[in-house]
């Protein structure tokens, strides 16, 4: 039997809507592109590491960054998935990816004097 009579059978094609309503918004996150680092840091880490509020390590802080770049991007991914001090977890937004993270401090290391290579 083809595909094109198969839909044609009682149930079969409401059956076929009904999965891709399902699947449709899980498809959508899928193909959503992360944003940059900067992206990430102008839109949720810079209210903080811009002014260096809150104990925050400030943008352009050389010495304060230069401690944080020697303990490697696996550490400050996890202090900042799962918040420090007074950072929340994920800098606050649920929405910022792992990824999102670990581009966002590549980039945060990177203007305070570093030369990693973003994610």
């Amino acid at each position: 039997m083809s595909f094109g009579k198969l839909l044609q059978r009682p149930g079969v094609a409401a059956a076929s809507v009904l999965l891709c309503l399902v699947l449709a918004p899980n498809l959508a996150a899928a193909a959503a592109v992360d944003r940059s680092g900067k992206e990430v840091v102008d839109s949720v880490c810079a209210a903080c590491h811009e002014k260096g509020s809150d104990g925050a390590p400030r943008i352009g802080d050389k010495q304060a960054w230069a401690a944080r770049e020697k303990r490697g991007i696996d550490s400050l991914t996890k202090n900042a998935l799962n918040g420090i001090r007074k950072m929340p977890a994920h800098g606050g937004s649920a929405k910022v990816s792992d990824f999102e993270i670990q581009r966002a401090i590549t980039y945060m290391v990177n203007q305070s004097g570093g030369s990693w290579v973003e994610p």
